[in-house]
């Protein structure tokens, strides 16, 4: 597994993933730095308990685009072919 095998195997696909994660990287940094106080309190615009959900969601669907990265280096198993040969 690795940057190059994944980039030889599927070029497209690693840059729209590492762009998506660059994405949701900033996202994070951004919904971080305007969420108020956890602390409930009179709010008008986005408390911290709303992001906190929000970073929730967020690292959920920034786990899978690594996820999703490793499965893009790997270069076994390869699927078995169906039906098996010398079954017949």
């Amino acid at each position: 597994m690795g940057l190059r095998t994944a980039f030889r195997q599927h070029k497209l696909v690693l840059i729209g993933l590492l762009a998506f994660g660059a994405w949701v990287f900033l996202t994070i940094q951004n919904v971080a730095a305007s969420m108020g106080s956890v602390v409930y309190g009179d709010w008008v615009g986005q408390s911290g308990v709303v992001g906190l959900v929000g970073l929730a969601a967020l690292v959920a669907i920034g786990l899978l685009a690594v996820v999703v990265y490793g499965e893009l280096g790997e270069t076994e198993p390869l699927p078995e072919e169906f039906p098996p040969e010398g079954t017949q």
